[in-house]
């Protein structure tokens, strides 16, 4: 499970500096890729903590 800030600073680095709704906009999008080819929801949102992946 990862957390906004983790995703940022894995992605983009350390010295990101700009909206954090970033991730979720990219999360949005690997959903769309991603659910259109599967039955099950791959990402799941856990509230107030951050996202999770389950196969």
């Amino acid at each position: 499970m990862l957390n906004r800030e983790q995703i940022l600073t894995n992605v983009w680095g350390y010295d990101y500096y700009g909206d954090t709704n970033i991730v979720d906009v990219y999360i949005r999008y690997l959903r769309k890729k991603l659910d259109d080819h599967l039955h099950a929801p791959l990402i799941h949102t856990v509230r107030g903590i951050g996202y999770s992946i389950k196969g």
